[in-house]
């Protein structure tokens, strides 16, 4: 992709050159941490603790918010990068743009979003955790060269001001107790989030229509808006055991529906495609405690 050049564009202040600096087992280090960020490994993360519910100290409504977070985070990344058209360091292993970091704005909103729901310890110690993994996946796209400072920097600011935007607009914060959830998300909360996803995925399209990770975005959060609605209670319900077969069943529908929307997404050409698998994913995501409960003989609470 050929970049045109800013003013903007030259923004770095000497981190380029102090990338470029460091020896190769620092920067090898910073190139595994980096990893914390990726949008691939935060889905999975993200879709696990959705099917696993309270066991892992987010309860399955709150990690279905935490996904919709997810899917606004890219509608954001990608329509905020096109939009100023910002090209990467020029040591970057990696064409395209690079202002705002996609890393630093979606581990931002996606760590932050986690910290903020989890009813697990203590809400400042898990706040104090997501910030400290947050700066280390900002730290690491300068050190490895791909971006300037000033990109992430922009990426945790718009992330933080996302995050306070949703929730303040949403489920709101209740910071009366010291250990617990800062916040409870409802059904409609969750519907109206995956709402929100698919609209700002949708506008993104209008300056980045050829964007792969949009069009699964896109069809994720339409896939999640649906499927929420018509299933989120039931689902919210669903008591999943830590035993062979619902594991055995849960991971084994986890896994093909994660690689079937990554891999169509990096593979496949055509955007409506891609926006098909991300509908089927999305809806078989959430359905899954679902579909586990009903193959292992599990009813779901208040049943």
């Amino acid at each position: 992709m050929t970049v045109p050049v800013t003013p903007l564009a030259t923004r770095g202040i000497g981190e380029v050159a102090f990338a470029e600096s460091l020896p190769e087992a620092v920067t090898a280090v910073f190139w595994a941490l980096t990893h914390l960020g990726n949008p691939y490994l935060l889905l999975g993360i993200v879709a696990l603790a959705y099917l696993l519910g309270d066991r892992v100290g987010i309860s399955r409504q709150s990690a279905a918010f935490a996904l919709g977070l997810g899917l606004c985070a890219i509608g954001l990344t990608v329509g905020l990068k096109h939009f100023f058209g910002l090209p990467r360091p020029p040591i970057s292993y990696r064409d395209g743009l690079g202002f705002p970091s996609g890393h630093a704005l979606g581990s931002t909103i996606f760590w932050g979003g986690v910290a903020v729901l989890a009813h697990r310890g203590a809400w400042q110690r898990r706040l104090a955790l997501a910030a400290a993994v947050v700066a280390t996946v900002s730290l690491s796209r300068v050190l490895i060269g791909v971006h300037y400072l000033a990109d992430v920097v922009a990426g945790v600011a718009l992330g933080v001001a996302f995050l306070a935007a949703a929730f303040a607009l949403g489920p709101g914060f209740s910071l009366g107790t010291r250990v617990g959830a800062l916040a409870k998300p409802t059904q409609r909360h969750v519907t109206g989030l995956f709402g929100v996803a698919l609209a700002l995925g949708v506008a993104a399209l209008f300056v980045a229509p050829g964007e792969s990770e949009l069009f699964l975005g896109i069809g994720t959060a339409a896939g999640g808006t649906v499927a929420w609605h018509r299933f989120g209670d039931r689902a919210a319900r669903e008591t999943i055991e830590l035993a062979g077969r619902p594991l055995a069943v849960g991971g084994g529908g986890l896994l093909i529906a994660l690689a079937a929307m990554s891999g169509v997404a990096e593979l496949a050409e055509s955007g409506a495609l891609i926006a098909a698998v991300g509908v089927v994913g999305g809806i078989g995501l959430l359905v899954l405690p679902i579909v586990v409960g009903r193959a292992t003989g599990s009813e779901p609470r208040g049943f």
